[in-house]
């Protein structure tokens, strides 16, 4: 009997100095990441010019763009996908992977080294992926983490920079595409399909699947549809606008084939006037 006392002593002793061994022990935080900077080799309207109309594999390693970002994709409404701009014209990064925001804020300068990466277009608007394997989609996502951590470098926080404003119908343009814009006095005309918020959200209680809504607003002439996800946070919030209310409204500008579509950040991107 006292053997086994004793054994159990032993086991609580063991026990015990482990833990103080362990509270004792110092772990070391990890080293702070310097901002990166690099010597850019081209601006991202020279890079976009590669594009040829086809995909693109880019196997020159001495090119290096940079941008600062302009996405989030916090809210739920920019998807695997991030944006940058310098000042000359803005470019997707299909990043491929969700919660960009916490890697790559808004603001923060990013150096990109494309070598074995693909220009390609979706619906005319040029993009940087991986190369495809799918016929049908010129690029694909880059999201194997060795790729991304030999193609993307996280340079300093900057300032945001300031939207672009499109003021008038000719403002609408394929250099404002893939940039951060604030479309002024725009005259909001409804959605063609009736619906009245933002986007359909998913209720499995109801059956309803997520989809995505269009409401259409008008800058002179010209028409842009603002496309919202239905797994956006705000995608059941009504648009609370009537036919003709005018608004500020900014976000990133894209564009499929001829129709001008506009992604919000979030809803302090519409001001109502």
């Amino acid at each position: 009997m006292k053997s086994g006392i004793l054994n159990i002593k032993s086991f609580i002793y063991f026990i015990g100095l482990s833990l103080l061994a362990v509270s004792c022990y110092r772990f070391e935080e990890p080293p702070v990441q310097e901002p990166v900077k690099m010597e850019t080799t081209m601006t991202i309207a020279q890079f976009k010019a590669l594009y040829p109309g086809s995909p693109y594999e880019i196997t020159d390693p001495s090119i290096v763009i940079s941008g600062v970002v302009t996405s989030s994709d916090k809210s739920g409404n920019v998807y695997r996908s991030l944006y940058i701009e310098d000042e000359t014209a803005g470019l997707e990064v299909k990043i491929g992977k969700t919660g960009l925001y916490n890697d790559y804020p808004r603001g923060m300068r990013l150096y990109i080294k494309p070598e074995l990466l693909c220009l390609g277009a979706y619906g005319g608007s040029v993009q940087l992926g991986a190369a495809s394997t799918q016929e049908k989609y010129e690029t694909s996502y880059i999201d194997v983490q060795p790729l991304i951590d030999r193609t993307i470098f996280k340079g300093a926080m900057e300032k945001l920079p300031d939207a672009l404003v499109i003021s008038s119908s000719s403002d609408i343009n394929d250099d404002a595409v893939c940039r951060f814009v604030k479309i002024m006095n725009a005259s909001y005309q409804g959605s063609s399909s009736g619906l009245n918020t933002w986007a359909v959200k998913a209720d499995n209680d109801l059956g309803i699947e997520a989809a995505y809504g269009e409401q259409n607003f008008k800058v002179g002439d010209k028409q842009i549809v603002v496309r919202t996800s239905g797994y956006a946070s705000f995608a059941d919030t009504k648009v609370g606008m009537e036919i003709n209310d005018k608004c500020n409204i900014s976000g990133i500008l894209t564009k499929f084939n001829s129709t001008y579509q506009l992604v919000i950040i979030d809803l302090n991107d519409v001001e109502k006037l």
